[in-house]
């Protein structure tokens, strides 16, 4: 059975557990060195190799692997990286993890706060202003949110969930003026 991967080891041994079935089976020594495989490549002499990590490779921290990997999806679907807030530009081409901290605080553009107010503003301008369309201006939001959810594998950060919790209590909020205008 394969071992299982270890970080902090420099060595993996690979073994294959269908090569019996791929290449005559040969003579296999028991002395071989940790680390160290015998692979066949269907010569009469098996070669061997020797894994060990890639010091070279300078791969960065894991908030640039994705930061690289995010900013590549957003280039390949044409999607711009700059956007304007009103108050700044954002590019995501450039932004550090602070950067990004800020943007998702309680007064960042992306925080809770901020973020709902522009979905309930506009879902309130999408449907006339109308509060008689509360329920539907809910569903619309309710079946945004579950979409993104199977998305993301079927859960979303907290953030999203306190955004979802804000964006509803202010369409309620929106509702409530007119009742008691009303009333």
């Amino acid at each position: 059975m394969t071992d299982q991967i270890d970080p902090t080891r420099g060595f993996k041994p690979v073994t294959n557990p269908r090569q019996n079935e791929l290449v005559p089976q040969q003579k296999q020594e028991k002395t071989n060195a940790p680390g160290e495989d015998r692979v066949s490549l269907n010569r009469s002499e098996p070669v061997e190799a020797t894994y060990a990590p890639q010091s070279s490779l300078n791969i960065g921290s894991a908030y640039e692997l994705l930061r690289s990997l995010v900013i590549k999806t957003l280039q390949d679907q044409n999607v711009p990286l700059q956007i304007s807030t009103g108050e700044a530009n954002i590019d995501f081409g450039k932004m550090t993890v602070e950067d990004a901290q800020e943007l998702v605080s309680e007064d960042g553009y992306f925080g809770v706060e901020k973020t709902s107010d522009r979905i309930v503003d506009f879902a309130i301008n999408a449907f006339g202003q109308d509060p008689a369309k509360l329920d539907e201006m809910k569903k619309a939001i309710d079946q945004g949110f579950q979409d993104a959810q199977k998305t993301f594998g079927g859960t979303l950060p907290d953030i999203s969930q306190q955004t979802y919790d804000a964006i509803m209590q202010k369409l309620d909020d929106f509702a409530q003026q007119f009742d008691k205008s009303e009333g």
